[in-house]
């Protein structure tokens, strides 16, 4: 009886260290050291590219933070590999994280519904998509696509140069598209929206493209304007017209195999950064566009395009061919988000 006792007391004085109000044991874990990591992140893009300058900022600022126990090493302009070698070989951590458009990520299977985020002349704007992406409906399917891929979304936001057109013939409304010859993306979404809109789609390696345009191969092409400038389009091309038909936005992706062991500290520290480096490539790029925008206005002729005349000559019905799961994206995506659009 007294031993009996005796265990009690000696239960009750040590099980406040021991037991939270929960249950857990707080003590224990409130002492557990954090895992420190090594990451590497890696991206596409030129070391003078926005894009690259973001992943240093990311970099420095996860670096700074000592208490974090992360240390960050960056891999610009391809060095970890091609695109698509990066995207899938996260999970098996040849990258542990990779900074780039958000599109990329339908190219995984478990992420196909994205592929209609892309969709030609389907969003009226970027705020209409951001919106979208931080929706609970997208939420889900990022969370699912994170699951089954092992690649997660760390942060989808950050407005990219949309895909625009330069032209030798003005380009008013959906009529002027009849009969055009236009370069396009060998894509099969983006060829049968400019078949339906009346135009002649035509693939030319971007390598060849400047001599097509000056050559009349093709009469036009579907690029955004800082790309337009760099190439010097503007040379072989008459007109710009700011359609915003293809939209996309900055993205950085993680191993959901580094993500399920960081901390909440640790994951805190790692999308704040992610945060602060997708808006400073944004903010770097509308800067970068103004100052082109008046450069292509002294050197080009600037349209103002009727886009609602567009988006009314294709409607939805020509998305609906692609929304099946042997296709483009799984059967429902677009139903989704035209629900949310509808809302």
């Amino acid at each position: 009886m007294k031993k009996g006792i005796a265990f009690l007391l000696a239960f009750v004085m040590f099980a406040p260290l021991l037991l939270s109000p929960s249950g857990s044991l707080s003590a224990q874990s409130a002492t557990t050291p954090q895992k420190s990591f090594t990451l590497k992140l890696a991206g596409i893009k030129t070391a003078e590219d926005p894009a690259s300058q973001a992943m240093e900022l990311f970099a420095k600022e996860v670096n700074s933070n000592t208490s974090a126990n992360i240390k960050v090493a960056t891999y610009p302009n391809s060095v970890l590999g091609n695109l698509n070698d990066m995207l899938s070989g996260m999970s098996i951590r040849t990258t542990d994280i990779l900074y780039n458009t958000f599109s990329c990520y339908a190219w995984l299977d478990a992420a196909k519904r994205f592929a209609i985020i892309s969709a030609p002349f389907l969003w009226k704007n970027n705020q209409e998509l951001q919106s979208f992406l931080d929706s609970d409906v997208s939420k889900q399917w990022m969370e699912e696509a994170a699951a089954k891929s092992g690649v997660r979304v760390l942060v989808a936001q950050g407005e990219l140069p949309p895909r625009q057109l330069t032209s030798n013939k003005p380009v008013y409304s959906a009529a002027d598209f009849k009969g055009l010859k236009i370069r396009t993306a060998e894509s099969p979404l983006v060829q049968t929206v400019m078949r339906k809109l009346g135009a002649t789609p035509v693939v030319i390696p971007f390598a060849d493209l400047y001599m097509a345009l000056r050559q009349g191969t093709a009469d036009a092409q579907e690029n955004n304007f800082i790309t337009a400038k760099n190439s010097s389009f503007y040379e072989v091309q008459k007109y710009y017209m700011k359609t915003d038909y293809s939209r996309d936005v900055s993205a950085i992706f993680i191993s959901e195999n580094v993500w399920k062991q960081l901390s909440p500290a640790q994951q805190t520290v790692l999308r704040n950064a992610a945060i602060n480096a997708v808006n400073f490539e944004a903010a770097t790029i509308a800067n970068q566009m103004s100052q082109v925008m008046a450069f292509l206005d002294q050197h080009m002729t600037r349209i103002n395009v009727d886009v609602k005349s567009i988006q009314d000559k294709l409607g939805t019905d020509i998305y609906k061919q692609f929304d099946d799961e042997g296709k483009i994206w799984p059967t429902g995506t677009l139903d989704a988000i035209l629900k949310f659009k509808n809302q």
